[in-house]
């Protein structure tokens, strides 16, 4: 646990089914109902609100690599190219979210990593030499969508073209 963390004590009425449910999640988890509900709670904070904004819809794993599979090369760079600078920039303004690298990193890149498994995000370097890594074990055709998606939406908000590498399972963004 963080020791740098300040907490709050605070009171909630809740069912007591909601109660049960939650007593018994935090059991098959082995922690305790507390850190459950401030995990809970940090995800919609963090996630669910902006996956909300934007009416994601949850796939299973084996239907979206069905689906991956059957979608053309092509046609996973466009959905990229279209979607990422429209969905997250309107979001971020309607969220009243800061609309930068460091904003995009605490706001979407890492919730996004955390709690969708569309790649593991990690930052390497700092400064010019600051790296966006991008992992994930999807494929070429994901990747082509992420160097898009991921481009798309740091040039809207620098306003200039990012660097992109790509390899099958790793999209790297220089910025």
């Amino acid at each position: 646990m963080d020791s740098n963390k300040k907490f709050v004590h605070v009171s909630f009425r809740i069912p007591t089914e909601v109660k049960a449910a939650l007593e018994m999640e935090a059991k098959r988890r082995r922690t305790n109902v507390n850190s459950l509900v401030g995990q809970i709670l940090a995800k919609y904070t963090s996630f669910d609100r902006i996956i909300e904004h934007i009416e994601a819809i949850p796939l299973n794993k084996p239907l979206f690599v069905g689906i991956l599979d059957k979608i053309e090369l092509g046609e996973m760079e466009e959905f990229g190219k279209e979607l990422g600078p429209k969905l997250v920039k309107k979001t971020f303004a309607f969220l009243s979210l800061e609309f930068d690298i460091d904003g995009l990193i605490q706001n979407y890149f890492e919730p996004v990593s955390m709690y969708s498994r569309w790649y593991s995000f990690n930052v390497a370097g700092s400064g010019v030499n600051r790296r966006l890594l991008f992992e994930h074990p999807f494929g070429a055709k994901w990747s082509a969508f992420l160097k898009l998606y991921l481009g798309g939406i740091i040039r809207s908000a620098t306003g200039s073209e990012p660097r992109i590498n790509v390899d099958e399972g790793l999209v790297t963004i220089f910025c």
